[in-house]
Parts: C-alpha cells; structure tokens; sequence
C-alpha cells in the first residue's frame, strides 16, 4: 500500500514538473530571409526588426510567462538553400516563421512549410502566387505584384503625366510578375510600353539593354529588380544620356538605393512596405530603430525591418497569446487577424488566400531619403 502511495506521489510530481517544464518552455520563432546574396540588405533588415520585437517582448516578460528563442536561418537569397533553410526551421520544430524574402525563394521554401503544417507570415516577397487559397499555411502581410504594379502603372500616367514609358526588368519571378502586371495595367489606361527589356540578377553591365531603351526616347523608365542592380541601372542609365524619370515597386524600396545611386536616384517615385511619416507611432518606432541599430556594419534600413517588426508583434504574438502554440489554431488565429498597425491607414485584415488587406503607400526620392509623394 505505501509502494503504491509512492509510486503515486512520483507519478504526480513527474507530472507537475512535465507541465513547468512545458510551461517554461521558449516559443521558437523562426525567421528565414538571405543575410547574404543579392538580398543580404533587405535579409539584414528583416533579422533587424525581429530582433528588435523579441527583445521588447521579452523584456516586458514574454507570453504568458514563456520567453520567444529567435531561430534565424540564412537562405543566401538563393531559391533551392531556402529550400534548405525552410526544411532546418521544419526540423528545428519552430511554432511559426516570420520572415521569407524573394519570390522565388518563398515559392520554394513556403511548399516545406504547407507539406509541415507550419504557420508562415511573409514579409518581403510579392509574386501573387504566393497567397491562393490552395495555400493553407501561407500568409502575406505586404501588397502584392498585383496591387504595386497596378498602382504604379496609374500613378505614372494620371499623376506622372508619362506617356512614353520603358520597362526593364528582372528575369526572375519578382521581375516577370511586375511586367506582366504593370504592361497590362498600361494598356487598360490606353498605354503601350516604348520597350520591354529583361536583365538577370547577377548582371552588373546594363549598357545593351540601356542602349535600347535611349532609342525608343521614353519620358519614364520602369524598374522591376531590386538591389544591387537597380542603382547600378539608374547610374549607367544617366551616363547614357537617359533623363526619363523612375519609377518601381517595393523592390526597390531600399535605403541602400540612395547610398549606391545617391544622384541618379533623385525623383524615383515608388510603392512602398513603410513610411515614417505615415503617423507618430512610424516616427517614433524609426527613430528607435535607427538608434538602436546604428553603429552597425551597414546602416539601420527600416522598410522591411518595419514589417518583420509589426508582423511578430502585433499579428504573431497577440495569436500565441490567445491560442498558445498549437499550430491549427495558431493558423486560425492569424487568418482571422484584423486591427490597426503603425504607418499602415485605416484598418488591416487577411483575406481568404492569406493576403493582408491595407491600403498602400507611394514614396518619392528627394535629396538622399523616402518622401511621402505628394505631387508631381
């Protein structure tokens, strides 16, 4: 009878300490995104927000008493390591991911996460592939090709007043989504492109493609592509002799394209992810941003750190903290998501593909920073 008792007693404690243990357990928040590779600027930011969310979080206490451990995967900006990377996060059995950079790095690595039932929030890739409904676990909190492209396209023709418009662009999945779209939406205005040239990532002699866009004499030059090359095709742009005045999307909506074409750059209007003076709340996250992270080897770049940032703690955390870390109610959670989020207007919300409904932002470059566009 006391054996029993004892062996009792020990199954209980065993249990009690099981369930502290469990209780004390971190929340594993992964975050995928290329800190090297063509991305590594826009993969640094992205770490830089979710480090600087989980701090604040777990300095404040954690949820509900658990601390969140970051676990930060380098994909290279490379499609079959993100693969890879998506796979370790799987391995390392992560509660969510937040982050993913490149479409077609997500539209690689985001088939590990749906076959694993692992929740994912995307915070720098475009493709409108990415959000369907027969994407279960996939979410998206930034606008897609479609809505940039649309609103860039309208933007250079009513606001702009552009009517010869040329187009050059990435050979890989971001670039071709954002012709498509942007080529279409012209015509829908009335508008064809004087030309349609494609680059690869990789290039750094933009001087053939340049060539004949300066023939076909456009007032506006489209750039669908992202960082390094960009700049280096605003820079051999105007060394040709091109004055027509750019335009893009979120690709380029990177600090680093002032730094590398700080002239050349000037009056580039774009969509953006962010802007700090949106409202106070943007300007008063930035400045802490920019404080904390400067002094760095690169400079504290705040479009996408802001988005990494909002995503972990105003849609990821609220979501553990009311559903805990079971993954199918973790997944309802964030597709039922809906508030308010800093330098975002009005209300947000998710639609049935996974896409975060917001209004967007269109930016202009004057004298070496994003301006909110105003005009002309």
């Amino acid at each position: 009878m006391k054996m029993r008792k004892l062996i009792g007693a020990i199954t209980v404690a065993g249990s009690v300490a099981m369930a502290v243990s469990a209780q004390a357990q971190d929340i594993k928040l992964g975050v995928v995104a290329g800190m090297s590779g063509p991305g590594t600027s826009y993969g640094i930011g992205i770490r830089q927000g979710a480090e600087m969310a989980v701090r604040e979080i777990n300095a404040a206490g954690g949820i509900k008493g658990r601390k969140i451990s970051l676990v930060v995967v380098d994909d290279a900006s490379n499609p079959a390591q993100s693969v890879t990377a998506m796979q370790r996060l799987v391995n390392d059995q992560v509660d969510l991911v937040v982050g993913g950079w490149g479409s077609s790095q997500v539209l690689a690595n985001m088939e590990v996460a749906e076959r694993a039932g692992l929740p994912y929030i995307v915070v720098g890739a475009t493709n409108p592939k990415i959000t369907t409904e027969k994407n279960k676990w996939t979410f998206r909190v930034i606008f897609t090709d479609s809505v940039q492209a649309e609103q860039i396209a309208d933007a250079a023709v009513r606001r702009l007043g552009m009517k010869r418009i040329a187009v050059i662009h990435d050979a890989n999945d971001y670039g071709v989504g954002n012709r498509d779209i942007f080529v279409a939406s012209l015509k829908k205005i009335g508008l064809d492109p004087v030309a349609v040239v494609p680059y690869q990532s990789a290039d750094k002699d933009f001087t053939a493609q340049l060539s004949r866009i300066r023939e076909a004499n456009p007032d506006g030059l489209a750039i669908f592509g992202t960082i390094p090359a960009a700049p280096a095709i605003m820079n051999q742009a105007r060394d040709l002799g091109i004055k027509a005045r750019f335009i893009g999307t979120g690709g380029l909506a990177n600090e680093n394209l002032m730094t590398l074409a700080p002239k050349a750059s000037e009056g580039t209007v774009l969509t953006t992810y962010f802007h700090e003076d949106v409202d106070p709340q943007a300007r008063a996250w930035a400045d802490r941003y920019v404080k904390e992270f400067s002094g760095g080897s690169q400079p504290p770049r705040p479009v996408l750190a802001a988005w990494e940032y909002r995503a972990v703690k105003f849609i990821a955390v609220p979501c553990i903290e009311s559903s805990g870390t079971d993954k199918e109610k973790l997944r309802q959670c964030i597709g039922r998501w809906k508030g308010t989020l800093f330098s975002v207007p009005g209300d947000a919300y998710f639609d049935k593909t996974g896409q975060l409904v917001q209004q967007s932002v269109l930016v202009e470059v004057g004298k070496g920073a994003f301006q909110a566009f105003k005009g002309k």
